[in-house]
C-alpha cells in the first residue's frame, strides 16, 4: 500500500515538471533579446574566358539560428526576397550587360566587374529586435546607382516591423520628427531644397524605408528618388 502511494506521488511530481517546463518554440522566443545568426550571400558569377569574374549578381542576409518559430518565420521571408532579387529584372538586364561585355571585350580596365549586389549589415540586435541595413549597388559600365533600405523583425513573434511599431508618440508626431529631420539635413548655406522636401513629405508613415541603431532611426531614399541625381540621401531621427 505504501508503495503504491510512492508511485502515485511520483507520477503527480513527474507530470507537474512537464507541466511547468514549457519547450515549445514560441515560449522560448518569448524569452529572446537577441538573436544569433549567420550569414548567407546567394550569388551567382560570369566570367570571361580567362576565368576572371566579370559579372556577379548577390543578396546577402543572415539566417537566424534557433527552431523557434519566428526564427523561421524572418528566414523564410528573407529566403523569399533574396529568391525574387536574383531574378528580377535588374539581376537579368546585369547578366545580359555582362555577358555582351565578355563577348566584346567591352571592359575600361583588367579589373572591371559589374554588379548587382545587396550587402546586408545587422545594426541592432537587443531588446527582441533586430534590424537590418541593406545597401544594394548597381554597376554596369556607367553610372553607377544606390538604394538602401531596412528591415526590422520582432524577435519574439518574427513580424517585420514598421516605424510606427518602433519609435515612440503617434503617428502625426513621428511624421513631424521625420520632416524637421529632413528639413534640417536639405538645408544648406541658406539653400533648401523644398522640391526633396516636398517629396518625403508626401510619402505615407508605412512607406519610408528604414533601419535602426541603438538611439536613432534612420531613413532613406534611393538614387534618383529625390531629384537630386544619381547620390542616395540618408538621414535620421532619434528613437
Amino acid at each position: 500500500m505504501r508503495n503504491n502511494k510512492f508511485k502515485l506521488v511520483t507520477c503527480i511530481l513527474i507530470i507537474l515538471s512537464i507541466l511547468l517546463i514549457d519547450t515549445r518554440p514560441n515560449a522560448f522566443a518569448a524569452s529572446v533579446t537577441k538573436a544569433e545568426y549567420t550569414m548567407k550571400k546567394d550569388k551567382v558569377t560570369y566570367k570571361d574566358n580567362n576565368g576572371k569574374v566579370r559579372g556577379i549578381v548577390y543578396f546577402q542576409y543572415p539566417v537566424i539560428k534557433g527552431e523557434a518559430s519566428a526564427a523561421k518565420k524572418i528566414n523564410d521571408l528573407l529566403k523569399k526576397e533574396s529568391k525574387a532579387y536574383m531574378q528580377d529584372e535588374n539581376a537579368k538586364s546585369l547578366k545580359e550587360s555582362a555577358e555582351t561585355a565578355i563577348v566584346n571585350n567591352s571592359f575600361y580596365s583588367e579589373e572591371e566587374q559589374y554588379y548587382y549586389k545587396t550587402v546586408c549589415k545587422v545594426t541592432y540586435n537587443d531588446n527582441s529586435i533586430i534590424s537590418l541595413h541593406m545597401q544594394n549597388g548597381w554597376y554596369a559600365g556607367g553610372v553607377y546607382n544606390q538604394t538602401d533600405y531596412g528591415y526590422t523583425f520582432d524577435l519574439k513573434n518574427g513580424d517585420k516591423l514598421e516605424l510606427k511599431d518602433i519609435v515612440p508618440g503617434t503617428p502625426a508626431a513621428i511624421k513631424k520628427s521625420i520632416l524637421a529631420a529632413a528639413k534640417n539635413y536639405l538645408t544648406s548655406d541658406n539653400d533648401f531644397d523644398k522640391g526633396a522636401y516636398d517629396y518625403i513629405k508626401s510619402c505615407k508613415l508605412k512607406n519610408y524605408k528604414f533601419y535602426l541603431s541603438k538611439s536613432k532611426v534612420y531613413i532613406c531614399f534611393e538614387s534618383y528618388e529625390l531629384g537630386r541625381g544619381t547620390g542616395w540621401d540618408i538621414f535620421s531621427i532619434k528613437r
